[in-house]
């Protein structure tokens, strides 16, 4: 299974501004290579709007690394978080504490499993 995103690239400021520049939408995957260079997915999120604040918002030690790719709406960003979140696991495998959800005023269901949060 792929994410389809560039990097890996450690997750700290310089990196975040050299690598994601400019407001965009987006996705991204944080998570730590392995020694032979596997990259290993923790944690999947997006940014409606902002991915370089939204990348440094998130804590990271010197191991940590992240992926990213740009999106061409706050939807097409949401559907690839949706789709990012059921093909790493979900809950079971994955950081994260909640399925993905649509952002304020939007009632988008997500495309796998068709729930709305």
């Amino acid at each position: 299974m792929t994410l389809g995103m560039r990097g890996p690239y450690y997750l700290n400021p310089e990196t975040v501004d050299r690598e994601v520049r400019g407001k965009t939408p987006g996705n991204y995957a944080i998570g730590y290579c392995k020694d032979n260079g596997a990259f290993v997915v923790r944690y999947v999120g997006r940014s409606d709007s902002d991915l370089n604040s939204k990348l440094k918002s998130h804590e990271a030690d010197m191991s940590t690394r992240f992926k990213w790719r740009p999106a061409d709406s706050a939807k097409s960003a949401f559907d690839f978080e949706c789709k990012n979140f059921h093909d790493f696991g979900g809950y079971d495998h994955l950081e994260n504490e909640y399925h993905p959800e649509p952002p304020s005023g939007m009632s988008w269901t997500c495309p796998f499993c068709h729930e709305l949060d």
